[in-house]
């Protein structure tokens, strides 16, 4: 027997908790990148490891924006699946194919969670506008 996935708006819960890791990477790397550039001016005997080390986080911090993009990107593609499941839902309502009553239901459930997609990947697009230009700033 298959796994059951789960239905409505539960089913992206997992999505806000990830997303939420994410940006809190994201901070721990800013500021340890921000550690590691003082070090790099005030202690000359370990500047190439501090140097190092700080190159390593800058790495480590464009491919943690790159996570965070493609996962505000993931969330657009998942609102527009979710549109057109609604879409299609209204479409088999109104034929009268099976259960129309649960087909308005199942379109609802859709447009809800397409709209909670559509927030998140807006809510990730300011954070991440945000710490680029705080990036530039200390640039």
């Amino acid at each position: 027997m298959g796994r059951v996935k789960p239905e409505g708006p539960a089913a992206h819960a997992s999505t806000s908790g990830r997303l939420e890791e994410i940006n809190n990477r994201l901070e721990e790397l800013s500021a340890r990148g921000r550690e590691l550039g003082e070090l790099t001016k005030s202690v000359p005997a370990e500047r190439s490891q501090a140097r190092r080390s700080a190159e390593l986080v800058e790495i480590a911090s464009l491919r943690a924006e790159a996570a965070a993009d493609a996962a505000m990107r993931a969330c657009q593609r998942a609102a527009a699946a979710h549109d057109r499941a609604a879409a299609l839902h209204d479409y088999l309502a109104a034929t009268g194919v099976g259960d129309p009553e649960r087909h308005r239901e199942r379109a609802r459930d859709h447009r809800s969670l397409a709209e909670n997609d559509r927030s998140t990947a807006h809510r990730m697009q300011e954070n991440n506008l945000v710490r680029r230009s705080k990036s530039l700033r200390r640039a």
